[in-house]
């Protein structure tokens, strides 16, 4: 091996001069790289000598600190400054730094160049990169056979820390624990979020597609804590991370090797993670598709579908159909707002299904294009009563989604309770029906049952399009005219108003205006209507005529 101090005994380097740091003398060279600017730390590799004009932090004593302390941590054996230019004397506080972490400074002649230096130092280290290929080799062996005998992530965690002689954390694309293998007693096994956000805000822009690990610091539990920090990204692919807490051991490229090839193993076995669960989800999927289509009619048939994928026959079910909308950004090209979106449905997905875990109900839960269908089991003895409480769920869980997601929002159709799920299909059909005709009501709410719309399908099965319209137009024609002349909004503040059970609070909450814009709307409103909007009889028939103006001016009704 090469050190610092045979490097300094080579001819070219005689008049080479160091400055501090001499306890660092015996530190081995693998290799020799330019540094000109604070971000080039990120990419220099363990045992690299670096040569440097200083200009960069020539007046700045704490990014002068900060280069001498990233250096300690990706263990550069020694730092060659040629000062005379820019930088003038090399600062004290440097030469300080350099002697507490034996990291040798060295003085460079004006008149020697850079490339010099280099070359001649990687013609002393050609004998060495066999050695180094042989153990490279076998590194990439011992991942390989692991790989091929279907280790699992926490076998490559285990093999990764052994080598590494570090604790080794795999993380997914979220930053979530896959798996750990501990060197020692800590509590991030058990924290979800063992980086804090400052961690994060130091990495580099687009750091997932980057294919080289990073020193970092950050704080756990009140303790400065080193760490290498390697994004796990083939293909254009990002699988995760990989975060290998630095304890005592000096990094050398054998440590990146082993992180290199531990890389490969984790994307290897997320992959086939990934093909399994896609084989699952795709049976899981075709079996639902039938189910909702109405395509198995064999009670024979559903049960031993029911028995593979583990689905309760004795319990009455009930369809509800979320629809998901998104407001992507306009400097989005398609395939990146695809890209989103996919990404988004799987986050709610995963939401829906985290918290329907923790109900006594049975949830199946899966997605189609942008709609996500929950099929609901309930036992038959509490299934009037859980009919009320689901629904108060359903909208809680939404308001829940859209706060963590405030550019999606989603509405919720539900259909009627079927007594077994070979009749699902109908409930199904139901929920979609009524998520349809949610779009056409001004009174704009996220979740709506079938029979919420009773009086629409019997109006529409029994009464004739010429008979509606003589309803409408006797009872709410008058009104209808004058928010066509006058643009205004009478129908929508009568209809809410009506929705809101009278109360004028609450419709003036609803309909952002003051409440004394509500009261003289409503006045002009009995004004042109010449009725009592209090008498039950009036009020009906009122109701009946906003059902039928929904269906005779907007694109739903169809005769």
């Amino acid at each position: 091996m090469l050190t610092v101090n045979d490097f300094l005994q080579l001819a070219p380097f005689k008049e080479f001069e160091v400055v501090s740091g001499f306890k660092g003398l015996d530190n081995n060279i693998t290799s020799v790289n330019i540094m000109d600017n604070p971000d080039a730390l990120d990419w220099f590799s363990p045992g690299e000598m670096l040569v440097t004009s200083g200009y960069f932090f020539k007046n700045d004593k704490a990014m002068q600190d900060t280069v001498v302390n990233q250096l300690k941590a990706i263990n550069c054996p020694a730092l060659i400054i040629k000062p005379r230019r820019y930088l003038g004397d090399i600062p004290e506080n440097m030469k300080l730094l350099s002697n507490e972490l034996d990291i040798p400074i060295i003085e460079m002649p004006y008149g020697i160049a850079f490339s010099k230096v280099m070359m001649r130092v990687m013609e002393e280290l050609s004998g060495e990169h066999e050695i180094l290929n042989k153990q490279s080799l076998d590194i990439h062996n011992e991942f390989f056979q692991l790989s091929l005998h279907g280790g699992g992530i926490q076998k490559i965690s285990s093999t990764l820390s052994h080598m590494m002689e570090s604790s080794v954390f795999l993380c997914d694309q979220n930053w979530r624990l896959l798996s750990s293998s501990l060197l020692e007693t800590t509590q991030v096994e058990k924290e979800e979020g063992f980086l804090s956000q400052p961690f994060f805000d130091s990495l580099p822009p687009e750091f997932e597609n980057v294919q080289k690990p990073l020193v970092r610091t950050f704080i756990f539990d009140e303790k400065q804590i080193c760490c290498i920090v390697m994004p796990v990204f083939f293909n254009s692919i990002h699988f995760g991370f990989i975060v290998v807490w630095k304890l005592k051991q000096t990094l050398t490229d054998h440590h990146f090797i082993a992180l290199e090839n531990g890389c490969m193993a984790f994307a290897l076995e997320r992959i086939q993670l990934r093909e399994i669960e896609r084989t699952r989800n795709r049976i899981r999927q075709d079996f639902f598709d039938e189910l909702l289509a109405g395509k198995i009619t064999s009670t024979t048939s559903l049960t031993n579908l029911a028995d593979l994928h583990g689905i309760n026959l004795s319990l009455w079910y009930t369809a509800y159909v979320l629809k998901v909308d998104f407001q992507n950004s306009f400097s989005l090209d398609l395939l990146e707002a695809a890209h989103q979106e996919e990404d988004k449905m799987k986050t709610i997905l995963q939401t829906i299904v985290k918290k329907t875990k923790k109900s006594q109900k049975i949830f199946l839960v899966f997605n189609r294009k942008k709609q996500i269908i929950l099929l609901v089991g309930t036992s038959p003895k509490s299934a009037i009563e859980d009919k009320l409480i689901l629904k108060t769920e359903i909208e809680e869980l939404i308001d829940s989604i859209e706060m963590s997601l405030p550019d999606c929002s989603l509405y919720c159709g539900i259909g009627r309770l079927t007594k077994q799920l070979m009749d699902i299909n109908l409930s199904f059909y139901e929920a979609q029906e009524a998520l349809r005709l949610t779009q056409t009501k001004a009174i704009k709410r996220k979740v709506y049952h079938f029979d919420d719309f009773t009086v629409h399908h019997f109006l529409k099965d029994n009464v004739s399009k010429k008979e509606m319209h003589k309803l409408f137009s006797y009872t709410l024609g008058s009104l209808y005219e004058h928010d066509q002349k006058f643009q205004s909004d009478l129908i929508e503040t009568l209809e809410c108003w009506i929705f809101n059970q009278l109360n004028i609070a609450e419709t003036a909450r609803q309909l952002y205006i003051h409440r004394n814009s509500l009261l003289y709307r409503i006045e002009k409103i009995q004004r042109i209507l010449l009725l009592d909007l209090k008498d039950s009889d009036e009020l009906l028939k009122i109701q009946l005529a906003l059902k039928i103006y929904h269906m005779l001016y907007q694109k739903d009704y169809q005769h």
